[in-house]
C-alpha cells in the first residue's frame, strides 16, 4: 500500500495575489481608505483581504486605530519580501507579454557609478550574443542598489559586499582600495611613484570627500581612527567636482580607486594609502533563491561572473583585506 505524505503546509499557505497587494498598499499609503481608493475597492473589502491575509499567516501585520495605521514588527519585516515578489510577478508578466509580441526578454541591472567601467565591457559582449534581451541599466549608489535589488527592481547588480540584507546572493569578482588624488606638484606626490602613503601623512591637509556612499564611510572611519582632523574637509557629490578641486591645488582627494578609472590625468597623480590599506569587495549580487532565476538572469549572471573573475582584475594583499575588515566592523 503506498503511503501518501501530507501537502506541504507552505503550499497550503500561500496567500492571494489580491491579499499581497492589497497589504503593500496600506503600508505604502499609511491608510485604508487611501490604499482602497488606489487599488479601486471598497474600504471594506480591503479590510477583509487584509484580515483574510492575517489568518492565513497567523500573525498581526498592522496596528490599526481610528486614525492611525502602522506596520506590527512582522509587517515590517514582510514588506520587502512582497514588495519583491510583486516586483518579479510585474517583471514575469511583462516578460510574457514581450514574448508573445515580438520575443524578446528583458534583464534589469545596476552597477555603482564607479564601477560601471567594469560592468559595461562584458555586458555589452553578453548582449550581442544575446541580442533579443532588452536590456535596462541604472547606476545609483549602493544603499539604493541594494534596496533594489532586495525589492525585484534590479535583476543582477554590481557594488559593494557589505552590510547585505538577507536573501541576496554576492559573488566577489574584484577588490577595489582607497587612494589619495593629488596635484602633480604636491609635496606628497613627491614621494616614489606607485608606493603608499600613509593615512596620517594627510594630517593637516584640506580634504576633498565623497558626501555619502560607502567610500565616504570608509575613508571618515578610517581617517577618524588614524587622528585627521576633519573640519576644513569638503563634502562633494561628484567626482568631476573633487578632480577639479584637487587640480586647483585646493584639496587632496580621497576616493575608490575605482573612480580614478576615469579621471583626467592632466595635473593630477593617484598614490595608494596605506598603513592601514583599506579595501572592499566589488561582488555581482542576485537575490536567491537561485532556482527561481529567469534564464536570461542565470546565463548573464554566469557570464558576468567568469568575465569579472578574469586573473587582469586587481588583487590586494590578504592583509590589506584584514584591515578592511576591521573597518568594516566599526560601521
Amino acid at each position: 500500500m503506498t503511503k501518501t505524505s501530507p501537502e506541504p503546509a507552505a503550499r497550503l499557505r500561500q496567500p492571494t495575489l489580491r491579499q499581497l497587494k492589497g497589504f503593500q498598499a496600506v503600508a505604502q499609503h499609511g491608510s485604508f481608505s487611501r490604499a482602497a481608493e488606489a487599488l479601486a475597492l471598497t474600504q471594506p473589502a480591503l479590510s477583509a483581504t487584509i484580515r483574510d491575509l492575517e489568518l492565513l499567516l497567523d500573525v498581526t501585520l498592522l496596528e490599526r486605530s481610528t486614525h492611525h495605521v502602522a506596520l506590527t514588527a512582522a509587517g515590517a519585516a514582510l514588506q520587502p519580501q512582497v514588495a519583491w515578489l510583486l516586483n518579479s510577478f510585474s517583471q514575469g508578466v511583462s516578460d510574457m507579454h514581450r514574448a508573445l509580441t515580438s520575443q524578446t526578454r528583458s534583464l534589469r541591472l545596476a552597477a555603482l557609478p564607479s564601477a560601471m567601467h567594469l560592468l559595461a565591457p562584458p555586458l555589452a559582449q553578453w548582449q550581442r550574443k544575446h541580442p533579443d534581451v532588452t536590456l535596462t541599466v541604472r547606476d545609483p549608489l549602493n544603499d539604493d542598489l541594494v534596496a533594489a535589488l532586495h525589492t525585484g527592481e534590479v535583476d543582477i547588480a554590481l557594488g559593494t559586499e557589505l552590510d547585505l540584507p538577507a536573501g541576496i546572493e554576492a559573488i566577489p569578482v574584484a577588490t577595489d582600495e582607497l587612494v589619495a588624488v593629488l596635484p602633480r606638484k604636491h609635496r606628497l606626490a613627491q614621494v616614489t611613484p606607485g608606493s603608499a602613503l600613509r593615512w596620517r601623512d594627510l594630517q593637516g591637509e584640506r580634504l576633498a570627500l565623497f558626501a555619502r556612499g560607502s567610500t565616504y564611510d570608509l575613508a571618515l572611519a578610517t581617517l577618524r581612527q588614524q587622528g585627521v582632523a576633519l573640519e576644513e574637509a569638503d563634502r562633494l557629490l561628484y567626482s568631476e567636482s573633487l578632480f577639479s578641486l584637487v587640480r586647483s591645488g585646493l584639496a587632496v582627494g580621497v576616493i575608490s580607486r575605482l573612480y580614478t578609472h576615469g579621471m583626467p590625468s592632466q595635473g593630477l597623480c593617484v598614490r595608494p594609502l596605506g598603513t592601514p590599506a583599506i579595501t572592499r569587495r566589488i561582488a555581482l549580487m542576485v537575490r536567491g533563491p537561485a532556482q527561481l532565476h529567469r534564464p536570461a538572469v542565470t546565463d548573464c549572471l554566469a557570464y558576468l561572473t567568469q568575465a569579472l573573475r578574469a586573473p587582469a582584475r586587481p588583487t590586494h594583499s590578504a592583509a590589506a583585506g584584514q584591515a578592511s575588515a576591521d573597518i568594516f566592523n566599526t560601521k
